[in-house]
């Protein structure tokens, strides 16, 4: 008799739950398209803008170049470029940037918004000292170089760095020559606060103003030259990272969303500056 009560209540609970059920379709106001223009200048390249435009975040595939924009660069409110296109949305000109200039980025296109924004090439990173040792390998690693230097931060002011290391290579399949990414530990104090590809970023709040030796193991073998870059890189650029790679490797539920910095008025995107320094490391 129990058994047949539960049952017939069991039975009742699932009518009960499927009567609930409601299907509600949202309408979603359209977005208007916005220019999405992506730009990091540095002395050692030629002005360069990636100028596409935005989409709405359920579309699928990816976005669509904008070809027929006027790009124009302007410094302290005077015209210097209009850039060409050159296809695929990439615009540029055979100018380059300079170091400690502040820049001004416009960007026009029928039927959108004017996209603008405005950015500078810090200066070249003040680094001596470059000392490096091999180190031998283990059991569970190969052989790999130590390297350091001194960085002199510049003082009163916020700065931000990447580091990235490469060696030059051959493919196994074609020979043909590249530069493969060496991975780049940083040994404590100084950790890597982030990384996008090979570049690790950090920014200079443990040792604002200060000159600081940066301890490194490259994981390449101590007979190739290790190539190091060291770029001082803008706080936009150094933001948009942070955000790009918070929303991108975060992909959990316990994990808020967070919107990518966007530095461009009128539109979406990047326009950013930085200054490198290379050094070749062989012990």
């Amino acid at each position: 008799m129990k058994k047949l009560i539960c049952n017939k209540l069991l039975l009742c609970l699932l009518v009960l739950l499927s009567s609930c059920e409601t299907v509600v379709e949202l309408e979603l106001p359209a977005q208007e398209p916005a220019l999405v223009a992506n730009a990091v200048i540095n002395p050692d390249s030629l002005f360069i803008v990636d100028v596409s435009s935005s989409q709405s975040a359920l579309a699928v595939g990816s976005h669509l170049p904008v070809t027929n924009a006027i790009v124009q660069v302007y410094q302290a409110s005077q015209h210097l470029y209009t850039l060409e296109h050159k296809g695929s949305g990439i615009y540029s000109i055979s100018q380059l940037p300079q170091a400690l200039q502040h820049y001004q980025l416009k960007v026009e296109a029928p039927g959108f918004p004017t996209a603008t924004a405005a950015t500078y090439i810090p200066a070249t990173p003040a680094i001596s000292k470059l000392k490096a040792t091999p180190v031998a390998g283990t059991e569970w690693d190969g052989p790999s170089v130590s390297a350091s230097f001194m960085l002199s931060d510049t003082p009163d002011q916020e700065n931000y760095y990447y580091i990235q290391a490469y060696t030059p290579d051959t493919n196994y399949s074609d020979g043909q020559h590249y530069n493969r990414s060496v991975r780049v530990k940083m040994t404590v104090p100084f950790e890597d606060e982030f990384t996008m590809e090979d570049r690790y970023f950090f920014s200079d709040k443990l040792f604002e103003g200060k000159a600081v030796t940066l301890r490194l193991n490259l994981e390449n073998s101590p007979e190739n030259t290790t190539f190091v870059r060291i770029a001082h890189i803008t706080r936009d650029y150094y933001e948009y990272v942070r955000t790009l790679d918070r929303q991108s490797y975060r992909d959990n539920f316990a994990t808020l969303p967070e919107p990518v910095t966007n530095n461009i008025q009128g539109g979406m995107g990047l326009f950013g500056g930085y200054n490198a320094v290379t050094l070749a490391v062989k012990p």
